[in-house]
């Protein structure tokens, strides 16, 4: 190691990160846009559909560059102010008084730490990138950039004859409950579309845009799954999220494997020692339900194939009203909650063939990092095939 890269390394893998930061924060926001853009419904589909997305969502469409504006200068300018300090705070007693009382001004301290933990998970996980000219040198990249905010919501689109995501719009998080079935029954007026709004979690803008949930681990385990994301749009597989059904179902499950073993790795390597909750009663629970979700889509592929569009239509609803009936409320099944739910095919809800060949290659693979570097280089179902075990 020469004299400058032991300068580089003495800096700290922290500090070093907010150097990369300011050289990728742009470019990860340009590749982060460009995959969410891929994925977004506009004039590419029928103008008439376009038009009625609009007239739909004009009061509450989300908008990319107003966020970026707003959050990135802000996130790295305030990394600089605090370029010499360390949190005077305890990691444990800051991110407890975060998961006990979401206080806004615990949030940013929040972030940090919780970033920190993700970044060292990567290292420890073999993730890291190394940079350009100083190969022993390695950090996350793109550096873990996450903004700890308020749902934002999403319009999804099908058509009504088939279960086929045709592309999602992000809408604000200020959008009212009472506004989901208004702007539902515009988009639907003409017979033809399906169209279902709902809360996500996370969304891989630069920094993401990540809910906080309800425990420790979950919430590390959705900022990993954003971050899969951020890496992902440097490559094939990323920058392949918008070109069909198939791609985007891949993307999303890759991004599910990685952030579950991440966030998982980032939790036991933290000193913050936060209990596990109770879970079994949820867990009973999807093992009782997710199986009805997994069967109904089968199903419903089936009578939309034979055009009994009304039939699918009644057998979606009496599901959803079985399901309220078992514990687990969805104010609304369709064709494009289906096709929204489908995407995530490592989960046991999905029907979908691709999660459980992805899953089976990341059980064949010696590591996180030996089966990332595999999958990022899918670039159309053809690829995934011929990657992929049967």
């Amino acid at each position: 190691m020469n004299a400058l890269e032991r300068s580089i390394e003495s800096m700290g893998k922290y500090r070093l990160l907010l150097v990369a930061g300011f050289a990728g924060a742009v470019l990860a926001s340009i590749g982060t846009l460009t995959f969410l853009a891929a994925s977004t419904l506009r004039a590419s589909s029928s103008d008439d559909l376009s038009e009625t997305i609009d007239a739909a969502t004009q009061s509450y469409r989300f908008s990319f560059v107003e966020y970026e504006v707003a959050h990135l200068p802000n996130r790295w300018l305030y990394e600089v102010a605090d370029w010499f300090d360390e949190p005077s705070d305890d990691e444990g007693e800051t991110l407890e008084r975060w998961f006990s009382t979401r206080s806004l001004t615990e949030r940013k301290a929040a972030e940090i730490l919780l970033e920190r933990q993700l970044s060292q998970a990567t290292g420890a996980l073999g993730l890291e990138t190394s940079l350009p000219l100083f190969s022993r040198v390695r950090i996350p990249w793109p550096p873990v950039d996450m903004q700890l905010s308020d749902p934002l919501h999403v319009l999804v689109v099908s058509r009504r004859d088939e279960v086929r995501m045709l592309g999602t719009v992000l809408l604000k998080s200020s959008v009212p409950r009472e506004a989901y079935e208004r702007i539902e029954s515009i988009v639907e007026a003409s017979g033809e579309w399906s169209a279902w709004v709902g809360r996500v979690g996370g969304v891989a803008l630069y920094p993401a845009s990540v809910v906080s949930s309800r425990t420790y681990f979950d919430t590390l385990r959705i900022m990993a799954h954003e971050w899969a994301h951020h890496y992902l749009s440097f490559y094939p597989l990323g920058l392949a999220y918008g070109r069909g059904s198939d791609m985007r179902t891949i993307n999303e499950t890759v991004a599910d494997i990685v952030g579950d073993e991440l966030g998982e790795t980032a939790a036991a390597l933290s000193r913050f020692s936060m209990p596990r909750p109770d879970d079994s009663q949820r867990v009973a629970l999807l093992e009782a339900t997710d199986p009805i979700l997994r069967n109904l889509r089968i199903e419903v592929d089936s009578l939309l194939l034979a055009v009994r569009i009304e039939e699918a239509e009644r057998r979606m609803e009496a599901a959803r009203l079985q399901l309220l009936e078992m514990g687990r409320p969805f104010r609304r099944i369709n064709q494009a909650f289906l096709a929204f739910r489908g995407s995530y095919a490592a989960r046991p809800s999905s029907a979908s063939p691709w999660g459980a060949r992805l899953i089976q290659l990341r059980s064949d693979s010696d590591s996180l990092a030996e089966f990332l570097v595999a999958v990022r280089e899918i670039g159309s179902p053809d690829d995934a095939d011929a990657l992929l075990p049967r």
